[in-house]
């Protein structure tokens, strides 16, 4: 039984499996939101999004400290840290008995999934190497995308048990289980791992490197897209063309497939000599003309849930740019504190996603149903989207990309 939870196959399953788990401190939140805000009785836009966007703060403010954190205390016993006050954070927030009670479960949950992200995805470059690492990293590339398929499949599950708490129960549940299996299959750092993989060397380099910055940027600008539509997807088809919210939702389990599957062929395609250009150009059509085509126009439900699909997957084009991130780390040491910082950048994305896209929503409904204030969101993200094509330009095959590709060491041996 040790030999078999200590396969290198295991672990990266293990660790990517916490990284999903703490991603869906966001969306665990994001089918029951409506049961939150009537039990709570808060009207407000604006408080309703931050229920669900809240711990993506916590990764947007904290993921360069926790990478200082990683570096001081081990990739390893953060990693369980983390997983531990995702869980108690869960807690708090089924026991809470006042809104602002709630919320401050969920900050406290955030502090957990930022803890659990930068620490996971240091750890899988620590244990893999070669080409099992690129197969890691493209992995956890759909980790985001991951962490709402069992939100969207288990949509009903609120009201089965005819309270909002069983999502929440549910996910604590199952970050202690995986928390178990890390603690007996993950190797801890050898003394030249210590200064190896590290999430803060030549951290003032990439601060004052442009590169990261518009990255990150874009990244972002496709966060708040992703985030926001699929916050208010379920609700606006639901009112539009009269079928249960809970309907629309196991639909985006699909949805999210198509992200990951577009996540993953970006690495693909590249490796076959696909320009990161042409791949950022399609990936900018396929996520905004589906998406102002849903606001704009009454395609019918069935015609909008095939467009919420395309939508996804030329997003998860968008996020498969993290395979870039060598190309613009100043040095090949540098490589943890760029994906760092652009994981801060994205997260401010995913954070005010949702309040917008809500109030937006909402605010449309009141002032006679007309969609064009989301339509506008939508193109002013993907302009914003576009500070990444100066990094797409450069392609992963351009000198910088070979200079500062990770360090070919990490391999299992030895670690059992």
């Amino acid at each position: 039984m040790a030999a078999l939870i200590q396969n290198s196959v295991i672990r990266i399953l293990v660790v990517y499996a916490l990284g999903v788990m703490a991603a869906m401190t966001v969306s665990e939140a994001v089918t029951e939101l409506g049961s939150i805000a009537k039990e709570f009785h808060v009207f407000d836009h604006g408080s309703i999004g931050m229920i669900m966007s809240l711990p993506s703060l916590m990764v947007a403010l904290g993921a360069l400290l926790a990478g200082y954190i990683v570096d001081r205390a081990g990739d390893r016993i953060v990693l369980l840290i983390g997983a531990v006050i995702i869980v108690i954070g869960d807690l708090c927030v089924v026991a809470a008995p006042a809104f602002n009670l709630l919320l401050a479960g969920r900050v406290i949950t955030g502090i957990g999934y930022v803890l659990t992200a930068v620490s996971a995805v240091t750890l899988l470059i620590r244990i893999t190497t070669g080409k099992q690492r690129t197969m890691a990293m493209a992995l956890w590339s759909t980790f985001v995308p991951a962490s709402f398929l069992l939100p969207f499949l288990l949509a009903g599950l609120a009201d089965h048990f005819s309270t909002w708490r069983a999502a929440f129960v549910t996910h604590s549940l199952l970050t202690l289980v995986l928390a178990c299996l890390a603690l007996f299959s993950l190797p801890r750092r050898t003394q030249e791992e210590k200064t190896m993989f590290s999430r803060t060397r030549h951290l003032s380099a990439v601060l004052k490197s442009p590169l990261p910055y518009l990255l990150g940027i874009s990244f972002g600008a496709d966060a708040f897209l992703q985030t926001g539509i699929i916050s208010t997807l379920a609700p606006y088809l639901a009112k539009t063309y009269g079928v249960p919210v809970v309907e629309v939702a196991h639909w985006n389990v699909v949805a999210m497939v198509f992200n990951g599957i577009g996540c993953l062929m970006v690495g693909a395609l590249l490796n076959r000599g696909v320009k990161a250009t042409t791949l950022g150009f399609v990936g900018l059509v396929l996520t905004g003309a589906p998406a102002l085509l849903m606001y704009l126009y009454p395609l019918g439900f069935m015609p909008s849930i095939f467009a919420s699909w395309v939508f996804m997957f030329g997003s998860g084009l968008m996020v498969g740019m993290w395979a870039l991130v060598p190309v613009i780390a100043p040095s090949r040491e540098s490589v943890g504190a760029t994906s760092g910082l652009i994981t801060q950048l994205t997260l401010i994305g995913v954070f005010l996603g949702p309040p917008l896209f809500i109030s937006a929503q909402i605010g449309s409904a009141q002032t006679g149903g007309s969609s064009h204030v989301l339509a506008w969101m939508v193109v002013a993200g993907l302009v914003i989207c576009l500070a990444g094509l100066p990094i797409w330009l450069r392609g992963p095959n351009s000198q910088f990309a070979t200079k500062n590709s990770p360090p070919e060491h990490g391999t299992l041996k030895g670690h059992g």
